[in-house]
């Protein structure tokens, strides 16, 4: 059962490891861009792909270009509680970084407006997704 579902979300899973690790690094391993807000919209896209990759993966009826709400609720909230765990392991368990709401929002954000096109977006590629 453990071996169906990770092959069923393997891509959701390795996509949430890379989220943890781009968001536990310490802030001495990113490198200094200056530019004003990058840090939330790399949040925003990093989140904005999770729930896709959920909805995705949970999609049974994608090549027949629909998707049911209960999945599209289902990846969006997903992703939402996943962005909140990591901002939780920022403050209390990832040493030298710190949580910060403006980042939850824009996971919630990415996570949300990807929700909401995911029906597009699945008929534009024609279930491919």
């Amino acid at each position: 059962m453990l071996r169906q579902f990770i092959l069923r979300y393997k891509n959701s899973l390795m996509w949430a490891l890379v989220i943890l690790i781009l968001c536990g690094m310490p802030p001495s391993g990113i490198p200094k861009i200056r530019i004003p807000g990058l840090d939330k919209i790399v949040h925003f896209g990093l989140f904005a792909v999770f729930s896709v990759l959920i909805i995705t993966e949970q999609n049974t009826q994608r090549n027949q270009l629909t998707v049911k709400g209960k999945y599209l609720l289902r990846g969006f909230t997903i992703a939402v509680l996943y962005g909140g765990l990591i901002e939780l392991m920022q403050l209390w368990i990832f040493i030298g970084r710190g949580a910060e709401w403006y980042d939850f929002i824009a996971d919630a954000i990415g996570a949300g407006i990807s929700t909401l096109m995911y029906p597009l977006i699945n008929r534009v590629l024609k279930g491919y997704l």
